[in-house]
């Protein structure tokens, strides 16, 4: 009875620890495959600060995946991927510390647009020091 408990127990923990990793593996899936692209944020209106995206795109998956970096000092409040015309795409997680990484399903003509057109998406950031932002530019 006791080994039945045990066995159920590490089960338990191990199928935790795979969902406490989805995410890593997903964003790690998308960049392996995908296309990556990169916005350098600096201040809009006075703010201060600065951050890096990175963005990396799954065409098979419909995933975008961000990883953000912000500069010490800098607490985001929200943050987003806005297209033409301000519409958002997919929002950034609030990070615990100065470093975000989150993925969302998106459309393929989200997709599509921004392969095609990524000066036309931009990744905003609100923070405390004031709003950061930068346009998508494709690496390599």
């Amino acid at each position: 009875m006791q080994y039945r408990t045990t066995t159920r127990l590490l089960a338990s923990a191990g199928a935790l620890l795979a969902l406490a990793g989805c995410e890593t593996v997903a964003e790690e899936a998308t960049e392996a495959i995908g296309f990556e692209y990169t916005a350098m944020l600096s201040p809009a209106a006075g703010g201060s600060g600065s951050g890096k995206a990175e963005v990396s795109l799954n065409d098979a998956t419909n995933m975008l995946c961000t990883d953000l970096e912000l500069s010490p000092g800098v607490s985001m409040t929200a943050g987003a991927i806005l297209g033409p015309g301000n519409t958002p795409v997919a929002d950034i997680d609030v990070p615990d510390d100065d470093d975000s990484d989150d993925c969302d399903n998106v459309t393929d003509a989200q997709i599509d647009g921004i392969k095609s057109n990524p000066g036309a998406y931009r990744v905003q950031v609100n923070a405390t020091t004031g709003n950061l932002s930068g346009p998508l530019v494709k690496e390599g």
